[in-house]
């Protein structure tokens, strides 16, 4: 980005050390259990970061985290980064064949883990783990954990960390392929929360974190709170009753959370109706919004903020400004960024409402795949991250993301776009979720066909599904419907559509033409 240099920025490490002076008393995390200023906080961490020094551990190096939403990953993930080593949050849904893959591409010279995961830990004893560290037991810390506490020193650890130096190594989450380790570096979180958080939250804010620490919107929220000095406050189940307790009782002033999450929510909220004063509004991304859904949130006096981004780009780059007359459909604009939409074959820019690939430059965007130079040249191109998702801009300069173009469909000489179909059948009544693919037709070349859910108790048939999809859309955007108890996903929640088609192809589900 012009006129933007990479020293304006500082190492998370240096803001926390910075926080714990300027507001050594003011709440930095809060638990269920446990409650850290920002003193405490940068004690923690500096005792955990002698203890990796002791260890082994150097600038560089890579270290696992397998923690649930609890203050023990914060103060790793915090100890690691601040000695210049690269902090590597795993997911903790994969099974341990996908963390066994993980780790032997990223190499961790450590692992900390929850007693929770102690199963899938066992079965990675034989990879290139050289130490492995129980953090929890039985929902108290393990007493070799909090020795780390009684032992080692609270000073500041004594190793030089630039803004340009690796700050955190995180796995996509692998829709079509396997996943890919992103690096962001101090520097692009910085400019991450700056984008992300400057213009909605204030340094006296509270916020409730629902997002899994190892997802980059996590890692960047996490990040952020030391960068402005807001409470984080985390929940490491999600219930979408007791977050709402949660968010009552913390008197929290901003909610992060995921769109599913906020549909389970509602039902919660509306029958207590509870009212908690405090939240302002909730920012939310990872996959498409309903128009309703939002409405309905509005309606009760809470906002909700739709950020869209990408672990490439270290979180968020755009979002819209619930405050504004912005349209539902927009994902908003950008402050640390800038995008355009062009042809994704000729690289040309697209006029506006003409739609095109998504493309995305800034101070956030990551410095490339680990160990994987073949896959970064092919999204990196001239400081442009391609992004691969179709979108286009409005006349006000709003940007609207259509679809994957990887998902879309090529019916004979037209385009469809399941984003487009899926947007109308869920707002059917007694629709759960849906998800749209391309079948292979010898005739047409593909064809679009809706997998439904339905809600739990309710009767639909693929009929009555098709023939309310052609009131709404031309015909040829969707040809089939078939229902299905459930659809296949990966471990952040994301329909993994590949999957989809080749149970559709098997010939095992019943298919409904219109």
């Amino acid at each position: 980005m012009k006129g933007v240099s990479i020293y304006m920025s500082v190492t998370i490490g240096l803001a926390l050390k910075n926080q714990a002076m300027m507001n050594p008393d003011a709440e930095a995390v809060v638990t269920v259990q446990e409650r850290y200023t920002f003193r405490e906080l940068n004690e923690r961490v500096n005792q955990i970061a002698h203890f990796l020094m002791e260890r082994g551990i150097q600038k560089g190096d890579r270290v696992a985290i397998l923690c649930l939403n609890d203050h023990p990953f914060v103060t790793i993930f915090m100890a690691t980064v601040k000695i210049g080593a690269i902090a590597v949050p795993l997911n903790y849904r994969l099974q341990s064949a996908e963390l066994e893959w993980i780790i032997g591409k990223c190499e961790p010279k450590m692992l900390f883990y929850d007693d929770k995961f102690s199963d899938k830990v066992k079965k990675l004893e034989d990879t290139c783990l050289q130490q492995i560290i129980q953090v929890s037991f039985q929902d108290e810390l393990h007493p070799d954990y909090r020795l780390i506490m009684d032992t080692y020193t609270t000073e500041e650890p004594n190793v030089k960390v630039e803004p340009e130096d690796p700050y955190c190594l995180t796995y996509t989450s692998g829709t079509t392929g396997r996943p890919k380790g992103v690096i962001s570096t101090h520097s692009n979180v910085f400019f991450s929360g700056m984008n992300t958080f400057v213009s909605s939250v204030h340094s006296d804010d509270r916020y409730l974190l629902a997002v899994p620490l190892f997802h980059i919107s996590g890692v960047t929220c996490m990040s952020s709170s030391i960068l402005m000095g807001f409470t984080l406050v985390l929940i490491s189940h999600f219930h979408p009753s007791h977050i709402w307790d949660l968010a009552e009782k913390e008197r929290v002033h901003q909610m992060g959370a995921v769109p599913a999450m906020l549909k389970l929510m509602l039902p919660a909220l509306m029958e207590s109706e509870r009212q908690v004063e405090t939240l302002r509004e909730i920012s939310i991304g990872g996959t498409a919004v309903e128009a309703e859904l939002m409405k309905q949130y509005e309606a009760l006096g809470y906002p909700v903020r739709v950020m869209y981004g990408a672990t490439e780009c270290t979180g968020t780059v755009t979002q819209r400004n619930p405050m504004g007359k912005t349209k539902y459909s927009t994902v908003g604009n950008a402050l640390y960024a800038e995008f355009k939409v062009v042809d994704p074959d000729s690289g040309e820019e697209l006029p506006t409402g003409k739609v095109g690939e998504v493309i995305i430059r800034g101070p956030q965007v990551f410095v490339g795949y680990w160990k994987n130079e073949e896959e970064t040249h092919k999204v990196l191109k001239n400081g442009w991250y391609h992004t691969g998702d179709a979108g286009w801009v409005d006349e006000d300069g709003l940007l609207y993301v259509v679809d994957r173009y990887k998902d879309v469909i090529h019916l004979s000489g037209d385009k469809v776009y399941p984003a487009e179909v899926e947007s109308v059948i869920q707002k059917m009544e007694g629709v759960w979720e849906v998800a749209v693919v391309g079948k292979k037709d010898p005739l047409w070349g593909e064809t679009p066909c809706a997998c439904v859910v339905a809600e739990d108790g309710v009767d639909l048939t693929e009929q009555e599904i098709l023939r309310y999809t052609h009131s709404k859309l031309a015909k040829h955007k969707l040809f089939e419907v078939v229902l299905m108890d459930d659809l296949p996903k990966n471990s952040t929640g994301k329909v993994m559509k590949p999957q989809l088609v080749e149970r559709l192809e098997s010939g095992k589900e019943n298919v409904t033409k219109g």
